[in-house]
């Protein structure tokens, strides 16, 4: 059999570095890099790397309490994802990249990767020869690459100015023209990264963009693909002097940044399951996916808003977030926006995950819960038309705290991500939010200190 890593070689002459990337809980990408001789390695026999870094949390340190470490902190097998392998186009060396999965010394499946998790869920879909078609659209701002006095993020200066942008400036072209060389160096490295970025658009805020992927019949290609498009744009912002952030909530007072996901269902014949008649009312599979979702939601908010940052994208009048549990045709102030589609590519578009999370883990996510209430044919609550913030209580709108225990106490996440996988996600994010809560901030001294 010939060695993967032995032919790209052969194909791509003069590689000096290999980097092996895989993505923690917290959807940082970690890894190694190595010589290129170590990918011939890798195709052969794998990688060797420690099971707990998976178990880190947003420091990079291993909390208490997971029992990755205690029970002796031993390595796992990292098998590379032969589809991911290629050359990147920003580093000044060639490079290629691989991401990686790991397995335990038996061949099987390590509960603490996200890949396999998402993997687990989309197993279930097979058994009902069920094969979901997603895809997402990720939001983020430029940044100047320098803080302002305080450590705080700005935008970035407009060309040939010393302003810096301000205004809305929706969807516009001259905006977008201000930064060509970033997405001509973004459209060129996803091309040979195979990640079909499709569109990229000014969103609603100053110096926030979209990129869009091409929907594709793979869930776990794709949240391969979504995770290095992050880790790409990141690389190209700081080859044209930038930096590109994801965080949820970088302003106070701006848009957030979110992960919108599309998705349809098709059956073995690549029938749309999804398809509505004119009266755009979901029947049948479609409207016990939509109930899944909007029964499954708030048990799921810290996959979809992992990090403390991330509620506060979650606000009611918080700049186009979702805050209700609703659905509703064209309806973008619904968590469920049913797009007009011919029957063929109707769709739903869920609207509750923010940038900053990770990709495997919201796909995860929203595919157990449409499944969830496929099986059980859970029934669909009435459209909502119109502005949902006005009609429904703001159920999203909940500390990381409820999330982080509603996830623990959750059925769903332990049958369908593993008991396991939940133990030592909820201790995680239970030590991030200790530490969160014990820190005293640069507000509460500007608040107190003079006053108190």
């Amino acid at each position: 059999m010939k060695n993967i890593g032995q032919e790209f070689l052969y194909e791509h002459p003069g590689v000096e570095r290999v980097e092996f990337i895989y993505v923690d809980f917290n959807g940082v990408p970690r890894g190694k890099w190595a010589s290129p001789k170590t990918l011939i390695k890798a195709f052969d026999g794998g990688l060797r790397m420690p099971l707990s870094s998976y178990a880190l949390d947003i420091w990079g340190d291993n909390p208490d309490g997971t029992g990755l470490v205690m029970s002796g902190d031993s390595d796992a097998i990292c098998t590379p994802v032969a589809s991911s392998l290629a050359l990147t186009d920003w580093c000044d060396r060639k490079t290629a990249q691989c991401l990686v999965s790991m397995e335990d010394a038996n061949g099987q499946p390590v509960f603490a990767d996200p890949r396999h998790v998402l993997q687990r869920v989309l197993d279930r879909f097979k058994e009902l020869d069920l094969q979901p078609v997603i895809a997402p659209e990720m939001e983020f701002y430029l940044i100047d690459k320098n803080l302002t006095e305080h450590g705080h993020p700005q935008m970035p200066l407009i060309p040939g100015t010393n302003r810096r942008y301000e205004h809305v400036e929706l969807l516009n072209l001259g905006e977008m023209d201000d930064f060509d060389k970033f997405f001509t160096l973004v459209e060129k490295s996803a091309h040979a990264l195979g990640i079909p970025a499709e569109t990229a658009i000014k969103e609603c805020s100053p110096s926030q963009f979209e990129i869009n992927l091409l929907h594709h019949s793979d869930p776990l290609l794709m949240a391969d693909q979504a995770f290095l498009l992050k880790r790409l744009i990141k690389n190209c912002a700081k080859q044209c002097d930038l930096n590109a952030t994801f965080m949820a909530k970088p302003f106070t007072r701006e848009a957030g940044n979110g992960m919108h996901a599309h998705l349809s269902l098709v059956d073995a014949e690549g029938n749309n399951l999804f398809a509505m008649d004119n009266n755009k009312q979901p029947q049948g599979i479609f409207a016990h996916a939509i109930a899944g979702l909007l029964n499954s939601t708030t048990e799921l908010m810290s996959f979809y808003a992992p990090h403390a940052n991330s509620y506060r994208r979650l606000v009611p009048n918080g700049n186009h977030a979702p805050t209700t549990l609703s659905w509703g045709n064209e309806n973008r102030t619904a968590l469920i926006r049913l797009p007009e589609a011919s029957a063929a590519a109707t769709r739903l578009e869920f609207r509750a995950a923010s940038a900053d999370a990770n990709p495997y883990l919201v796909f995860a996510s929203i595919l157990s819960s449409v499944l969830d209430g496929i099986i059980n044919k859970l029934p669909l609550d009435p459209e909502t038309v119109g502005n949902s913030h006005k009609q429904h209580p703001p159920s999203l709108s909940i500390s990381w705290r409820e999330a982080n225990d509603k996830t623990k106490k959750s059925a769903l996440v332990g049958d369908y991500f593993g008991e396991q996988f939940q133990k030592v996600y909820h201790r995680i994010k239970e030590s991030e939010i200790q530490r969160f809560e014990s820190t005293v901030t640069d507000f509460e001294y500007h608040s107190y200190l003079r006053s108190l």
